[in-house]
């Protein structure tokens, strides 16, 4: 979980990293780090461990999963193995990666849509649904969970699931610190520090990081810089409270584009040459902060309230124009879960209430910076209130139900009047509802079933981008509503433990993008009649001795156009662009010796449709790495270095796709054979 810093050029491989090392005395490092057990996720809001309860989930946690031979340079690293989970690296930082749960967000055409994401607690995501993930250091955290399929009950506003990253060290003990640098072939370097010291009951950490990125595409580069404060400390003997704060600034990230089918498979580092001519290009920076606070009551109830702010800048040059963004968000969480009186033993109640604010200052002008072309206040806020029930009457039984109540308020204040006044407001509401069981018939075999409805909001970006150059809020766009049912099976027969999820949702008025011809580049957005997300989720993991694993993924993904009948014709049963059908996904760990460790991975992605005519796609690919490090130090001060090969096999492949792109400009790929190498020293 220790941040890095970069090394030369010329140097690829795994993002390898000691365990965490505020946490434990350092001199452990040198010890082989033992096989995880089952791990608990918390993301459920009451308090609750995931692995009694009915729904599919994945806990990604530890430095081997998490930072060990790696980039930390995003998600995709960290989820690969997540069935159900696809992160597309559109290797350009002026768009972020994108983040898909069972198809949903695959269309988004820059941060994270569909998907609620947390950090430490408090909300990435905003009033209107869209997470942007620039205070995210990949290298910071010490733990991910996945709630793949609805939280309607707890979350709201989200049709693809939850994504709870919680950064490490849970524990600061004693005081430590340390120091990373990765370098990888292509011009990118990064460095990170971290330190910890106990403060009396509790203890404080920082973070920072720098990554410096020349992009192996043209038009690429990026710089960015990161920190991280935070405090743990004890109020009472049954009260906590958190204080985290991040900073985060992108002076540059230069927009490559997308290609056409001719240029990619051609010379995979060109630049679209309308991104090169506009010069293309973003800076932001982003502050947040938050405070947790959390009471545990004597009967065992439990009580969580988080307040929080975030203040973003954007300046964003496109191939249309600039587009200016000055935001304040704001909001708070709170939770109570008690036991049901008389119940104790069987029952717990949660009840919370979400409310969140936001207002964005958008100016947006032409290219040369002349004219402005739309000057508004955005303004968003909701409320969600919700309720759930968890019950387990014996017998290995386990019960949930769960109701919630979302109203979403958007408004826009017009201060360029001169081609009228488009100031105006709408309300998108909902309740939603999810009902599960799971039974615990043996430890090899526990069955579970849940249904639930979704509710997702068009963001403000969407909302506000008209094909008919008007501004206000577009009155013909509709929130997306869902009904989702799956089933599944999970346990642990020996030393193997799997899960096989298969689940199906059916989507009424999706929100689908598109180009207009006239302003290729420009996304907008209108509802499809219905879609169909149907597939099935198998995840697996063995552990040979104690020095050796294996796990393994596989997705299947069916999602079609049920009715859908476009200006430019019906696609009706086609394929729903972005996501592919087929993803497998493996990898083996071993520790041939005391301090040295290897690690072997595999990936194939299937073909995958990028418009909604299904006429052209991004062709299937098969990649593999190989990371290898040691662990190991003297003292007080530990040593982890490492080497890997990505891409060993130097397939030319499509690693993100836009969808429904005019002029064909629809693939983004990613680079060849790299080699990655890396270094960490901890005190």
């Amino acid at each position: 979980m220790i941040r890095t810093v970069g090394c030369g050029v010329g140097l690829v491989a795994c993002l390898a990293v000691a365990r965490p090392v505020l946490a434990v005395p350092l001199a452990q490092d040198t010890l082989r780090p033992p096989v995880l057990d089952t791990l608990i996720v918390s993301v459920d809001r009451g308090g609750t461990a995931s692995a009694r309860l009915p729904h599919a989930h994945v806990v990604v946690q530890g430095a081997a999963a998490l930072v060990r031979g790696r980039t930390t340079d995003g998600l995709d690293d960290v989820l690969r193995s997540a069935p159900g989970v696809r992160v597309s690296n559109r290797y350009n930082y002026s768009l972020d990666q994108r983040i898909a749960i069972r198809g949903f967000g695959a269309r988004s055409a820059f941060g994270v849509r569909g998907i609620k994401v947390l950090l430490d607690g408090i909300p990435l995501s905003t009033a209107d649904g869209q997470t942007q993930l620039t205070n995210l250091e990949p290298g910071d955290l010490s733990r991910v969970e996945v709630w793949r399929g609805i939280g309607s009950s707890l979350y709201g506003n989200a049709s693809g699931g939850v994504i709870n990253l919680v950064s490490g060290p849970p524990v600061v003990d004693a005081p430590g610190a340390a120091v990373r640098a990765t370098g990888l072939g292509d011009g990118f370097w990064k460095g990170a520090v971290e330190a910890g010291i106990p403060v009396g009951s509790g203890g404080a950490d920082l973070s920072g990081s720098w990554t410096d990125v020349s992009g192996f595409r043209e038009h690429s580069a990026a710089r960015i810089g990161r920190a991280r404060a935070r405090l743990r400390t004890p109020l009472g003997a049954r009260t906590d409270l958190t204080a985290v704060g991040w900073y985060a600034t992108m002076p540059e990230a230069l927009n490559p584009g997308a290609l056409t089918d001719e240029e990619w498979r051609r010379d995979p580092t060109l630049a679209a040459p309308a991104n090169v001519a506009a010069g293309a290009d973003k800076a932001v920076w982003q502050a947040q902060g938050g405070l947790a606070l959390r009471h545990g009551f004597g009967a065992g109830g439990l009580a969580d309230l988080a307040v929080f702010g975030i203040r973003r800048s954007l300046d964003n040059t496109l191939t249309f124009g600039t587009i200016g963004l000055e935001r304040w968000a704001y909001g708070l969480r709170g939770t109570v879960a008690v036991p049901l009186p008389g119940l104790a033993h069987v029952a717990r109640v949660t009840a919370g209430l979400d409310a969140e604010w936001q207002r964005d200052d958008r100016e947006n002008r032409t290219l040369d910076g002349t004219t402005i072309t739309r000057d508004q206040s955005e303004r968003v806020s909701g409320v969600g209130p919700f309720l759930q029930v968890i019950a387990e009457p014996g017998s290995g039984l386990a019960l949930r139900a769960g109701a919630r109540y979302d109203r979403s308020s958007f408004a826009v204040d017009d201060r360029l009047t001169t081609d009228g006044d488009d100031t105006g407001s709408r309300v998108m509401d909902a309740i939603t509802w999810s009902v599960g069981a799971l039974a615990h018939v043996a430890p090899w075999l526990a069955p579970f079933a849940n249904a639930g409805t979704g509710f997702e909001t068009p963001t403000t970006t969407e909302l506000v981008n008209r094909p008919d150059g008007s501004g206000g809020l577009n009155p013909e766009l509709e929130p997306q509503r869902m009904l989702q049912l799956e089933v599944g099976v999970r346990g642990r027969v020996g030393p193997v433990e799997y899960e096989v999820v298969g689940f199906q949702a059916d989507v009424r008025d999706a929100l689908v993008p598109f180009e207009d011809p006239a302003e290729a580049g420009r996304r907008f957005f209108r509802n499809a009649g219905r879609i169909r997300h149907r597939g099935v989720e198998v995840a697996g993991s063995l552990a040979l001795a104690a020095w050796a694993s294996v796990q393994a993924a596989y997705t299947f993904g069916d999602f079609t156009y049920r009715e859908f009948v476009k200006p430019e014709g019906d696609v009706s049963g086609n394929r729903v662009p972005g996501a592919p059908r087929h993803q497998v996904f493996g990898t083996m760990t071993l520790w041939p010796g005391r301090a040295v460790w290897l690690t072997i991975e595999g990936e194939v992605v299937s073909a995958v449709p990028v418009d909604d005519a299904n006429t052209a796609y991004a062709p299937s690919y098969a990649i593999g790495n190989v990371r290898a490090g040691w662990e190991g130090g003297t003292g007080r001060v530990s040593l982890s270095p490492f080497i890997a090969l990505l891409n060993g096999l130097d397939e030319r492949y499509v690693s993100s796709v836009v969808v429904n792109a005019r002029g064909g400009r629809y693939f983004e790929p990613a680079p060849g054979r790299q080699l990655l190498a890396g270094l960490t020293v901890g005190f």
